[in-house]
């Protein structure tokens, strides 16, 4: 996961609490004090019905973004996993079936690497890429295990490339499908109505008030922001990077054989 920027949290909390500060006053300018004071009733019993269904529509929706991101991750590591399992296992396959599932392997991962992710950003998978998987699950079709480690091996191998393929279409899927826009006209909505109601409370001091509301808006979106940050795990601010990927390049190339793979592993050799 990697974190870039900020400035769209930046603009979507500060427009916020701007506008329902430019909302109150409006709000003060057509209504009297007395008016609002009298409706306080009203007001206050709608605002309870109002403000309860929205903040559990908020929480809800929230949560969901990041089950969405949380299994995007998830999704990501498992994928990689399993190119890595299949190109190691490949080693005990005779030739040219073992020198043709790495190569697939290699042509997958790179593809996946140097063009899907990219296009992943603008809400698009690689087609060349999903070729690449669907030739990784071919590759043994003819083959009939003989020794019995190929027999031990094979099953193994055949199950990994299954999951792969699993994993690749929800990532697909994650990528092509994020937050409707339905979602979004809803907490929009339902959170200039919410900050309305706010605004509709009669309260002597106005800086008070304006504070009360800025600061009920302040919550608000930032959970939107929320929302907008982890709804799209392969795009925007905050998203999910193709280092298991790379990692798994290094682990074709030899490279981990040498040095550490993860920063833990690297602290405990320092420690040494």
């Amino acid at each position: 996961m990697v974190f870039s920027g900020g400035t769209t949290g930046v603009l979507i909390v500060s427009s916020s609490v701007i506008g329902s500060m430019l909302m109150v006053l409006l709000v003060r300018r057509i209504f009297s004090a007395e008016a609002l004071r009298q409706a306080h009733d009203v007001t206050g019993n709608l605002m309870a019905i109002v403000g309860g269904f929205y903040a559990v529509l908020l929480g809800m929706i929230v949560v969901d973004a990041l089950v969405r991101f949380e299994k995007a991750l998830d999704g990501v590591q498992a994928e990689s996993n399993c190119v890595a399992d299949i190109f190691l296992l490949a080693k005990q396959l005779p030739e040219p079936y073992r020198s043709d599932l790495r190569s697939r392997c290699r042509e997958y991962v790179r593809e996946v690497v140097e063009h899907e992710w990219p296009l992943m950003k603008k809400g698009q998978v690689s087609m060349e890429a999903r070729r690449e998987a669907i030739a990784i699950s071919q590759c043994l079709d003819d083959f009939e295990p003989s020794a019995e480690s190929e027999k031990a091996v094979y099953p193994i191998i055949i199950g990994l490339t299954q999951e792969l393929w699993h994993q690749r279409r929800d990532r697909a899927n994650t990528v092509e499908y994020g937050m409707s826009g339905i979602e979004w006209f809803v907490l929009v909505t339902g959170c200039v109505i919410t900050v309305f109601f706010v605004g509709l409370f009669a309260v002597e001091s106005h800086q008070l008030q304006l504070l009360v509301t800025g600061l009920t808006t302040l919550v608000i979106s930032l959970n939107i922001y929320l929302v907008f940050l982890f709804g799209y795990p392969f795009s925007g601010e905050c998203t999910v990077t193709d280092r298991p990927f790379r990692i798994d390049v290094d682990i074709f190339d030899g490279v981990y054989d040498r040095i550490p793979a993860h920063a833990a592993e690297k602290a405990k050799e320092e420690s040494r």
